[in-house]
């Protein structure tokens, strides 16, 4: 009795090597790290899981100060994952955004999609594509904090346990030529 307690255990220990996707940001876009808007906002990665996945943010947004203003965003994504085999993951998927602040306006939408290969417990391997379908108007500056445009990447990851992992990528993006000031 006391081994198969063991076994069992052992067995629930053991991270799933079936599915595995590297998070996205919760927009629905692939996550580049120093990811900012994470840790000023309170929203955290957004990891699929099989199936229909979804995140949806609506947000009130005001300033004070000499340049004091007001406005809203929201953004919803929709994304499908899956297995192609057992360590063969993908997602496919669509976001939209949407930021009204005082008198400027910056919309977004585009696709997603990520194969990953999970080669044992510890490495796994992506590819990755996101399409914007929009010329989205944004300040130069915060490009790098709103993840919009397109890319075209990889990724490798080791994970040295499931909680703990180091993830390296290299991408290619292309930040939308139009923006506002």
């Amino acid at each position: 009795m006391a081994s198969k307690a063991q076994e069992g255990k052992e067995s629930v220990l053991q991270p799933d090597t079936t599915f595995s996707m590297p998070p996205l940001t919760y927009r629905g876009t692939i996550a580049h790290y120093p990811y900012w808007s994470s840790l000023y906002s309170a929203f955290s990665d957004w990891s699929l899981h099989p199936g229909l996945n979804a995140s949806l943010s609506a947000s009130a947004i005001f300033g004070v100060g000499k340049h004091a203003s007001s406005g809203f965003a929201n953004s919803a994504a929709f994304m499908y994952a899956g297995n192609l085999m057992p360590k063969l993951s993908f997602a496919l998927g669509g976001y939209s955004s949407y930021l009204d602040y005082g008198s400027r306006q910056m919309k977004d939408a585009g696709l997603t999609a990520m194969l990953n290969y999970r080669f044992d417990e510890h490495w796994e391997a992506s590819v990755f594509v996101q399409k914007s379908m929009m010329q989205p108007k944004m300040p130069p500056q915060m490009w790098w904090m709103n993840d919009i445009g397109d890319k075209i990447g990889a990724s490798v990851r080791y994970n040295f346990n499931p909680n703990l992992s180091v993830h390296l990528s290299v991408w290619e993006g292309r930040q939308p030529y139009y923006f506002w000031y």
